[in-house]
């Protein structure tokens, strides 16, 4: 159930602060189950970093907004998800906004390297399962040759740790950072997908010194089986780093 708009933004506002405690969209009685939101995508994402987790989105179909009820639950690999938006339409500054179901959980470090990886949603009405292969697997670069030297002007080519991540050159960007903070690149670096290799090229007249590099990736991960929804998909962001050193000569 969705609220009225005729209720004004201030009025919202007063409802939430309330001195109950609860908050405004805790007032309401959601009578959305997952088989009435009937999900066009169930998506994915992964976060890894410092705090690595992983979020279930329930993508509603075009031109709807529904709020799901408190029966409808998340697990990853029977671990239970926490429900962060509960869906339905809420007041911003800039007018309504509309919240697609999102559940999230925090990844411990057993979780990490699994090879396949279970979701499932569900309540009495429906059921979602999901299964990905190499979701959580290990992702890191390093020079396809042994060696952490790099010339100005001349191709870096680093191997991706997974080999069956499927990305693209517009879904990576690098960050180049000398460890002298007083040096820094006359130009960004160039970078390419070539033969699912990562290569870096820094611009002639680059000062020498070490650095490190940062690749920022997001990564799509197929399904290996999506039941209970149209389609099913994921994307997992990872910023791998690996040191370097700026040469002024050949690399011998």
């Amino acid at each position: 159930m969705i609220l009225p708009r005729i209720l004004t933004l201030p009025f919202l506002a007063t409802l939430a602060l309330g001195s109950s405690g609860c908050g405004l969209f805790d007032l309401l009685e959601p009578e959305t189950t997952l088989a009435d939101l009937d999900p066009a995508i169930a998506r994915v994402e992964v976060e890894l970093g410092e705090s690595p987790r992983v979020s279930l989105v329930l993508v509603a179909k075009e031109g709807t907004c529904e709020a799901i009820t408190d029966d409808v639950k998340a697990k990853v690999d029977d671990r239970k998800m926490d429900l962060f938006i509960r869906g339905g339409e809420t007041p911003t500054q800039d007018g309504w906004v509309c919240g697609a179901p999102t559940f999230r959980k925090a990844l411990a470090e057993e979780n990490l390297g699994k090879e396949k990886t279970h979701f499932e949603v569900s309540d009495e009405s429906a059921r979602i399962a999901l299964d990905f292969e190499d979701l959580l697997a290990e992702r890191t670069i390093a020079p396809s040759h042994p060696q952490d030297k790099i010339e100005p002007g001349v191709d870096l080519a680093l191997a991706w740790s997974a080999p069956g991540d499927e990305f693209a050159e517009d879904d990576i960007d690098v960050v180049f950072t000398y460890d002298d903070a007083t040096l820094e690149l006359p130009a960004p670096p160039q970078v390419s997908v070539v033969d699912r290799e990562i290569v870096v090229r820094i611009p002639q007249g680059s000062p020498p010194g070490p650095a490190t590099l940062r690749v920022d990736a997001e990564v799509h991960v197929a399904a290996a089986s999506c039941n209970g929804t149209e389609s099913c998909e994921a994307t997992v962001k990872v910023s791998p780093e690996v040191a370097l050193e700026v040469t002024s000569g050949v690399v011998p």
